[in-house]
């Protein structure tokens, strides 16, 4: 995860430097960045200020914690050398295509705790590398429209044989219903899992397996297409791996838990 919500995930840090917010102590840069945040989302320092002194912290003071650090680090990642000009780049293709300037900057600061929260990784080093390829994907994301995803699913079907066309659709459509019923957005292990539990249900279980090879055929569709990165793609793949009973054990978030970060 990025070092700035590896430092702020400590509740006593992150109030001792919400509490600057009203004195003259001079900040650093990624105090700066939780303070800035913190403006931005008064509800979220409220309820973390309102933690203070707790034992133990409420479920809804450590979400809004996440909230708050999380939007602290998309602020430094926006301004980084390496990853500043990628997420000027995603903003700029999410507003031409009708997203706010909000919602714009919220699918960023997702892709940031995805990457913090997302798989089981060392969480104590921040993967730039996966953050970067998943934030060159969002334009491409952007560009997806109706039409897009009806003809990719024409093309996906047709590029197997013809027995096999009725089950590749039905695997595109279950993955990418689970993904992007809210609109195109990255990819993550629980859509996947969603949509191999709902084909599951749909196939016979002699097919499954089959059905787990499609899904792989999908990903690479996908790459193909630019709206999910190599390493996506392998970590996916993975968890589809997994599903037909072989490979390793499945990858999963931290706890398991989603967390809504427009939870205001």
């Amino acid at each position: 995860m990025h070092p700035i919500i590896a430092r702020f995930l400590d509740l006593p840090a992150a109030i001792a430097t919400l509490e600057k917010l009203d004195t003259e102590t001079t900040l650093d840069s990624e105090e700066s960045a939780l303070i800035t945040a913190a403006a931005a989302h008064p509800k979220s320092r409220a309820i973390v200020l309102k933690a203070k002194g707790a034992k133990s912290p409420s479920a809804e003071a450590q979400q809004h914690l996440i909230i708050l650090a999380t939007r602290a680090a998309t602020q430094r990642i926006a301004v980084d050398s390496v990853l500043g000009p990628r997420v000027t780049s995603a903003r700029a293709a999410l507003e031409k295509e009708g997203a706010s300037a909000d919602e714009a900057e919220g699918l960023i600061a997702q892709a940031v705790l995805e990457e913090a929260f997302g798989y089981a990784e060392d969480p104590d080093s921040f993967d730039s590398a996966y953050l970067a390829e998943t934030l060159e994907s969002l334009p491409h994301l952007a560009a997806v429209t109706q039409d897009t995803l009806d003809a990719w699913f024409e093309a996906f079907a047709k590029e197997g044989s013809a027995e096999e066309r009725a089950l590749r659709l039905t695997v595109a459509e279950a993955v990418l219903e689970s993904a992007w019923s809210d609109g195109p957005q990255p990819i993550t292990p629980e859509h996947i899992d969603e949509a191999l539990e709902k084909l599951a249900d749909t196939v016979a279980q002699s097919e499954f397996g089959k059905t787990t090879q499609v899904a792989e055929q999908l990903l690479t569709f996908l790459l193909g297409k630019h709206v999910i990165g190599r390493e996506r793609q392998a970590r996916l793949s993975q968890i589809v791996k997994t599903s037909s009973g072989g490979g390793a054990d499945p990858v999963e978030g931290e706890d398991g838990e989603e967390i809504d970060d427009d939870a205001e």
